[in-house]
């Protein structure tokens, strides 16, 4: 404020202070330079966070220039440079955990990730049993640390930790964090030690989803590859029960185990599963489909060419016919191999019930995989070319039945295929708690008002209803899938060529199953090899299980024995 002429209401007062705008006289001050500046300000701090940024991948690629190709830097014996380290590697990861402490006078660092660890297991066992190393002597501090030079000696002699590990490349111990375990790191050692502590959150062990077995054990994989394996171990006190454990993904690095029987499996068998996962080059690793896509022979074939399960009994039994079992991580549906058209229409209730009542559904599945595919062809070339094969009655009947209907019966047969399709996946995709509506609403549409309406001919809802519920009996759902795809094109065929493109519709599905492969095993070809008779008695029959004295030889196991010779001696 200043003594000068005011202006109030009109009139000019003299030598009166009055209140005026800095930027009179200070114009830097004003409203419009302010805004200026502060947007100076925002591109400086702009240009540099992309400055920092450039920096750090400038110094990552300088303290990489030493360190292997492969690897994406060298740990020294300086701990604080490992720490900073393994921070530019874990920039922005603000769930990894650094933690500093004492260790009886040298410092020392335990990285891990939250909420995959078990915090109480690194306490207990690595930080008490380090922080109290130092211990006071005569009235001198005795460190119990320094007669100890290397890590190993301090993992033997101090931690208390069931395993421990002990590295020296970055890229392994990256991903040992990742994994949920912990790195402990000692001033002085450039070696590591990564501390098995992993503890997340998983499902337990629950019953088969899909796979539900009257009489059979009531257990099934989760998403933890390591229950999973257990699973397997409990069932079989097996030293040739073998483990590999491989790492699929460049980004997931999922774990993947192919699990195999040594003295059993058929030589070169297990060398060709793990070259093909071996190949497998993709950023993701998500499910146990994805592997199955890339290790298939044919990937182009509607048929399932690997067997799935969720059941550990299930692939235990496998692995003793001398297959290989593949169980991928954050899945609870594995695999097996090889697979062929005998081993889908087997279930696991094929062997809790007596073996007469077990060879008749056998019988019953392979009759009901022929409707699923051929019923409606068969269906559409009777009626549209060769109505005279029918009984006079009955093609009479037909006749005024598709009298009400405006529509063809491949264009029926079509029509009913599509709705019934549609109805699946609503029953599918729905919440639980709604497909019971869905089911009621889909059983009305095809059981009453299309027929009501004049739309189908009442005898194609019988029929399609009979090729759904065939395709239902599937043990395998994959191989269920494949019979409803194949469906279509029959039906294409029957309208076409009548009987002729039925016949041509078997001759060739027949000729593509014969000729598909899964790890070199014919896939329908075993069904006709005369050198393979011995397996019937449990393929399309089965056999009571004294009698099941040979494993499958279309496997080629080693070992042919199942139950025992006849001086006692067990056999594998």
């Amino acid at each position: 404020m200043e003594n000068t002429n005011c202006r109030e209401g009109g009139s000019v007062i003299k030598n009166k202070k009055c209140i005026q705008k800095l930027s009179k006289h200070m114009p830097e001050a004003s409203l419009a330079t302010a805004k200026k500046k502060l947007e100076q300000l925002q591109d400086i701090t702009t240009q540099s966070a992309e400055f920092g940024e450039e920096i750090g991948q400038i110094i990552a690629q300088l303290r990489k220039v030493a360190a292997p190709s492969n690897e994406p830097f060298l740990f020294t014996s300086v701990l604080t440079e490992n720490e900073t380290l393994l921070r530019a590697v874990f920039r922005d990861c603000e769930d990894i955990e650094f933690r500093i402490f004492d260790a009886g006078g040298r410092k020392a660092l335990l990285v891990y990730l939250k909420g995959m660890c078990d915090t109480s297991n690194l306490e207990r066992n690595v930080l008490k049993s380090l922080m109290g190393q130092t211990s006071p002597t005569n009235g001198n501090t005795v460190n119990a640390l320094n007669g100890l030079n290397d890590m190993k000696a301090i993992s033997e002699q101090i931690l208390g930790s069931a395993s421990v590990r002990i590295v020296n490349k970055a890229n392994i111990v990256i991903e040992a964090i990742m994994a949920g375990n912990a790195l402990l790191l000692i001033d002085g050692l450039e070696e590591g030690a990564i501390i098995a502590a992993v503890k997340h959150v998983k499902r337990d062990i629950s019953a088969p989803y899909n796979e539900y077995a009257l009489q059979g054990p009531d257990e099934a994989f989760n998403e933890e590859i390591n229950d999973n394996i257990a699973l397997i171990r409990r069932r079989a006190r097996d030293t040739n029960l073998k483990v590999h454990i491989m790492t699929v993904g460049e980004r997931t690095k999922t774990s993947v185990a192919v699990l195999y029987v040594a003295n059993l499996v058929k030589p070169g068998l297990v060398e060709e599963v793990e070259r093909r996962i071996g190949l497998i080059k993709t950023d993701k690793l998500l499910s146990s489909a994805t592997i199955d896509q890339f290790i298939v022979d044919h990937p182009w074939s509607p048929f399932p060419q690997t067997q799935t399960t969720e059941r550990p009994d299930k692939m235990l039994a496998a692995l003793y016919e001398g297959r290989v079992g593949i169980i991928v991580d954050g899945t609870p549906v594995e695999i097996l191999v090889p697979c062929t058209y005998n081993i889908l229409m087997q279930a696991p209730d094929d062997y809790t019930m007596q073996p007469i009542v077990a060879s008749l559904i056998r019988f019953s599945r392979n009759a009901a995989a022929f409707l699923a595919i051929y019923l409606p062809a068969i269906y559409v070339a009777v009626v549209s070319y060769h109505p005279g094969m029918l009984p006079t009655t009955m093609a009479i009947s037909i006749a005024e039945l598709r009298a009400r209907t405006p529509f063809p019966s491949f264009l029926e047969a079509i029509m009913m295929e599509i709705l019934l399709e549609l109805i699946q996946e609503a029953i599918i995709r729905l919440p639980l708690k709604l497909t019971g509506a869905a089911s009621m609403i889909g059983a009305f549409i095809i059981g009453n008002t299309v027929v009501q309406a004049g739309l189908i001919n009442p005898l194609l809802v019988v029929v399609i209803a009979t090729t759904a519920i065939s395709s239902y009996s599937m043990p395998s759902y994959n191989f269920s899938m494949a019979l409803r795809w194949t469906r279509v094109p029959m039906l294409m065929l029957a309208s076409m060529l009548g009987l002729y493109g039925v016949i041509l519709g078997v001759l060739a599905i027949t000729i593509h199953l014969c000729s598909l492969r899964s790890f070199g095993e014919s896939y329908l070809g075993g069904m006709f090899n005369v050198d393979l008779l011995s397996d019937w008695k449990d393929s399309v029959v089965r056999l009571p299980a004294k009698l099941l004295k040979e494993r499958p030889k279309e496997f080629g196991a080693q070992d042919q024995i199942r139950i025992g010779d006849s001086d006692g001696q067990s056999g594998s």
